[in-house]
């Protein structure tokens, strides 16, 4: 079932966020990847108004990772005790602020830094 289907079923925040998006850099079928914990996590923080930015899929930073990027920081509150999902503050200009792995399923939650907006003209 497609997207469109799921969001006439169930509208949750993500699905929702995927059909509103008009950027190109998201990939509903890879953001569609981020399922249990994490995929509570995205929900809480497109709740909370952050917003999908980019999606990726390939071998960085390991074999077959699956990448999803928020526009802000986290805006909910961080969560460091949950089985499976490891919360790194990467805090690296030249990639993005922090991070949430789900390392059952290789899958990222990446939140980007808050600040003048860099995108190309």
């Amino acid at each position: 079932m497609g997207v469109l289907g799921i969001i006439k079923k169930k509208k949750s925040k993500v699905e929702a966020n995927l059909i509103e998006s008009n950027s190109s850099n998201v990939k509903n079928e890879i953001a569609n990847k981020v399922t249990g914990k994490l995929k509570e996590i995205l929900e809480r923080e497109l709740s909370a108004g952050n917003e999908i930015r980019e999606t990726y899929e390939g071998d960085w930073p390991q074999e077959g990772s699956v990448m999803v990027f928020l526009s802000k920081p986290f805006k909910t509150p961080i969560q460091r005790d949950l089985p499976d999902i490891e919360y790194t503050l990467v805090n690296d200009p030249h990639y993005w602020k922090a991070q949430y792995l789900d390392t059952t399923t290789n899958v990222y939650l990446c939140c980007k830094f808050d600040g003048p907006n860099f995108e190309p003209l």
